[in-house]
């Protein structure tokens, strides 16, 4: 946010939210947030490849529509624009 970073909060669906907090539980971790960490770890390598391959097409402004082959491909190409601006 224009503020800076904040605390945000997740709805889960009781059935999610049931496997979510047994596997917390197996893991044995006090907090939520260390869960989330694990698990994107564990998936680091299938989300990478993933977004390897998802075609997105945004970006709609002045000069038209920018197209990216990959979603990661686009997020570098905008955290390059921002530290360009910085």
């Amino acid at each position: 946010t224009a503020q800076g970073v904040r605390a945000r909060r997740m709805r889960l669906p009781l059935k999610i939210a049931r496997k979510f907090f047994d596997l917390q539980d197996m893991l044995g971790f006090e907090k939520a947030s260390k869960t989330i960490e694990w698990l994107l770890a564990k998936s680091k390598g299938a989300i990478k490849e993933l977004t390897k391959t998802i075609p997105v097409i945004t970006n709609i402004g002045d000069q038209g529509i920018s197209e990216y082959s990959s979603e990661g491909e686009r997020n570098k190409r905008e955290l390059g624009t921002k530290a360009a601006r910085e």
